[in-house]
């Protein structure tokens, strides 16, 4: 079939299923069908129909990921919870641990060697000291200074040799050692003999005194068999 002008023609064809076909020649060129142009709008409206539907998937995959990543989040943090809770758990027993040991008293067991050196001590002063040669002095009688007026001190000794032999010498040297003590015993006050050390003092200064008199030997230790005042 021929359109107007000779440079444009139609040529109508048709198909054993019924359907027909235009084909335009331009210049001995073909065109364009009439099946081919019709079907480029529906394909276009096909196109435009699966972009729509398209277009909506894409903030739905980001609802789906939400409820993940909640899920995901709340889950590390139980992790983490639990993970705390048995650290903290176990801290506390340790520090119960230590507040028990420090209020145990701790118990030192000795050795044998100390449960010997302590029976060996205890033997020590259980077991009685040689006594040496004790020398008697006849009774002292001496003026004593103080506050409440004058007093009279009355004193008694004997004295321990270090040797028996040494009894000769202060036998010989009586009355010096007489002497020296009463010496020693009338410079003392009242106030001075009643003090706690007044007594040890005058002790060590008597054994000092009588020492410096001898010779042969020394005497080891005084014992005051009678100290009262009148």
């Amino acid at each position: 079939m021929c359109l107007a002008g000779a440079k444009k023609m139609a040529l109508l064809l048709h198909m054993t299923d019924g359907t027909q076909h235009k084909i335009i020649f331009y210049k001995g060129e073909p065109l364009m069908s009439t099946e081919a142009a019709a079907k480029k709008p529906e394909e276009a409206a096909k196109e435009e129909k699966k972009d729509a539907h398209a277009a909506p998937d894409a903030p739905k995959v980001k609802k789906d990921l939400v409820p993940l990543f909640t899920f995901t989040l709340v889950t590390l943090n139980v992790v983490m919870l639990g993970v705390m809770g048995f650290f903290l758990n176990k801290m506390w027993v340790r520090v119960q641990d230590l507040t028990v040991r420090a209020q145990t008293p701790v118990v030192v067991e000795k050795t044998d060697d100390e449960e010997k050196d302590k029976h060996h001590e205890m033997g020590k002063e259980m077991t009685a000291t040689v006594q040496g040669t004790l020398f008697p002095m006849e009774s002292f009688l001496v003026n004593i200074t103080s506050d409440q007026g004058p007093k009279y001190l009355q004193a008694q000794m004997e004295l321990e040799l270090s040797d028996a032999s040494l009894e000769d010498e202060v036998t010989r040297k009586k009355a010096a050692i007489r002497d020296a003590i009463i010496v020693l015993l009338s410079s003392r006050s009242y106030r001075e003999l009643r003090e706690a050390n007044g007594m040890k003092v005058l002790r060590l200064d008597i054994l000092k005194a009588i020492n410096n008199l001898l010779s042969t030997g020394k005497v080891k230790e005084i014992y005051f068999t009678q100290f009262h005042f009148n």
